[in-house]
């Protein structure tokens, strides 16, 4: 049975009662978050102790390109002080194929050192992985073919795989050794990259998806949506894990 993760909604960084939040959706049924830098923020060991409390996790921590390249060190510290086992870079664009080739040699130096440190490092797609190209071959398959699935795993964001073309069942299949974190987001209209809606309310195929997401080896899944449509954060968040709850596949 699948678990539930949010990121986003809420800055957790700047809220006067982070754990005023912690508890509302853990009472919804969410059972982590996916963003822990707020841990960091006062006494480390009583916010990880606090946050148990409430049996809630946080699973990752995130940086860019050039804090794989010079600032990897710190992110291990970080990741270790707060107890999260998966390190998410979140965007990438080559301009041409050397590029493209230098990123992904990038991820694998980045991606052996900290699996060295009982990390998993991920990478999480957005739409233009699959609409961009060099030499003929799909930049998402040049990632895939010139790293290894022990270095370089991904947080696949299945909004985004459909956005940008691709059929989300059978990418999953075929990336599946990869898989350690997925996003679950829906958009409205595939002709426009802000229509996002709470799931099960668009055109991605949340439950097709879900299905084959429950027979991966993975434990949780992330409900993520960038911009708000017609309703407000809590109720959205609220809408989408029980569209996800009403599945039977997850907790």
């Amino acid at each position: 049975m699948l678990k539930a993760a949010l990121i986003g909604f809420y800055n957790m960084k700047s809220e006067n009662d982070p754990w005023a939040t912690i508890e509302k959706l853990s009472k919804w049924g969410y059972k982590a978050l996916e963003h822990g830098g707020f841990l960091l923020k006062g006494d480390v060991q009583e916010n990880l102790k606090k946050l148990s409390e409430y049996d809630f996790s946080v699973l990752s921590v995130s940086t860019d390109i050039d804090g794989l390249k010079n600032n990897l060190d710190d992110i291990i510290a970080k990741a270790t002080a707060i107890k999260v086992k998966n390190v998410i870079c979140f965007w990438s664009d080559p301009q041409n194929y050397e590029e493209a080739i230098e990123i992904a040699g990038i991820f694998e130096k980045a991606g052996e050192k900290l699996r060295g440190e009982d990390l998993t490092f991920c990478y999480h797609n957005h739409n233009h992985e699959f609409e961009k190209s060099f030499n003929g071959v799909k930049y998402f398959d040049i990632l895939m073919a010139n790293t290894s699935p022990e270095n370089v795993c991904l947080n696949l964001d299945i909004g985004w795989v459909s956005f940008g073309g691709e059929n989300a069942v059978e990418l999953i299949k075929r990336v599946k050794d990869r898989i350690k974190l997925m996003h679950f987001k829906d958009f409205y209209d595939f002709n426009d990259r802000n229509s996002f809606t709470s799931l099960g309310t668009g055109k991605v195929k949340i439950q097709e998806i879900l299905a084959e997401a429950a027979k991966l080896d993975i434990e949780y899944i992330t409900v993520e949506q960038d911009v708000l449509r017609n309703l407000n954060a809590d109720d959205t968040v609220l809408l989408s894990y029980l569209t996800l709850k009403e599945s039977g596949l997850v907790e």
